[in-house]
């Protein structure tokens, strides 16, 4: 009978949901929403944005959210094609735990 208990014990732990860190959220995010334009390398430039490995979490929400720079900033691309994407409120913590750990050390 306890054989039984440990069995169904195995069983419940092993149907919980895996917990994803910070750092794979914000990778999720990141591939769905900005590598299309940016890399899927943060490190590297994209298309038409610049490389984003290393960003502080007031520039991206400042451009995510509002399509501004936080004071003093200067821009390393001088186009206007990225859009605001304010449902992504929740999720800049997780963003910029991913692109922090994706910056390559030099």
């Amino acid at each position: 009978m306890k054989w039984l208990a440990v069995l169904a014990a195995l069983v419940i732990a092993a149907c919980q949901p895996a917990k994803v860190t910070p750092v794979e959220r914000g990778r999720i995010i990141y591939m769905i929403n900005c590598a299309v334009c940016h890399n899927p390398d943060p490190n590297l430039a994209g298309t038409q944005g610049p490389p984003l490995a290393g960003s502080s979490r007031e520039l991206i929400a400042a451009r995510v959210l509002h399509l501004a720079y936080p004071p003093g900033y200067t821009p390393k691309r001088n186009t206007h094609l990225m859009r605001a994407i304010t449902t992504l409120a929740p999720e800049i913590d997780n963003i910029t735990a991913f692109l922090q750990a994706a910056k390559q050390q030099p």
